[in-house]
């Protein structure tokens, strides 16, 4: 009989989540939003993978070069390691069915499609019933329930005014810090 797995991980969106806008600054930094980074360092890296999950739709309509997003990500990888916050892996999908050129497609990893959490199902042997994905559209909320993970929408970014789906999400919470604050309390009451 296979073993049913236990490892557990955090999914997040980066735009309106982490940051107001997957771009660097202009000193080439990634701006944060406040209290993020702090947000980060409170999530148990021992129990928890840290995993990006994000549908890069401004990829997909040009209004985001592919180029100036991979920018992004090797200088938010390199922020996090110099916070010693290991992200196991971002996820991304730049395709939509009405895109531009040659991201103009369907693709199961783009969100409200359950893909992205199906993938590091497989590839790191996830429990994704004792995963969460903290974003802030409808669109995050029903992809991570449609893999049965549990749900945290915060008010930051569109918090969750998209208008795309109807969604009941686990939690709403302000902000990523406090979304972090109420994943850490409900994982603690399943140890007492």
């Amino acid at each position: 009989m296979a073993k049913i797995p236990d490892k557990q991980g955090v999914f997040f969106e980066l735009d309106g989540v982490l940051v107001e806008r997957a771009c660097l600054s202009e000193d080439g930094t990634v701006p944060f939003l406040d209290r993020a980074i702090e947000a980060l360092t409170r999530i148990d890296t021992t129990q928890f993978r840290l995993f990006v999950a994000t549908s890069r739709q401004d990829i997909a309509f040009g209004k985001l070069k592919e180029r100036e997003f991979t920018k992004f990500c090797e200088a938010f990888l390199q922020r996090m390691q110099d916070e010693r916050i290991p992200i196991t892996k971002i996820y991304s999908c730049p395709y939509h069915p009405k895109g531009r050129g040659r991201f103009k497609r369907e693709s199961v990893f783009r969100k409200p499609g359950p893909g992205i959490f199906k993938m590091a199902q497989q590839e790191f042997d996830l429990n994704l019933r004792r995963c969460w994905m903290i974003g802030h559209t409808t669109t995050d909320v029903l992809a991570a329930q449609r893999a049965e993970l549990g749900t945290i929408l915060v008010r930051t970014g569109q918090g969750g005014q998209d208008g795309e789906f109807y969604v009941e999400p686990h939690f709403v919470e302000d902000d990523f810090w406090h979304a972090v604050a109420r994943l850490n309390q409900f994982e603690y009451s399943l140890k007492i």
